[in-house]
């Protein structure tokens, strides 16, 4: 059986071993399925973290 990550981007599982990138923030490694949400995600890794932890009803 796969383990499965998930980019933080699009949410989607991937498996770590067939990224297509990798990031280091804050100490922790982050997996992408591709470099287009590397890059989103390096442009702004807070704006993606914060959802994450969220799971916002806002009204």
């Amino acid at each position: 059986m796969t383990t499965t990550v998930h980019d933080p981007v699009c949410h989607m599982d991937i498996d770590p071993a067939t990224a297509a990138g990798t990031s280091e923030y804050k100490g922790q490694t982050y997996y992408f399925c591709s470099l287009g949400c590397k890059k989103a995600f390096d442009a702004d890794p807070e704006k993606y973290l914060s959802k994450t932890h969220e799971h916002a009803h806002h009204h």
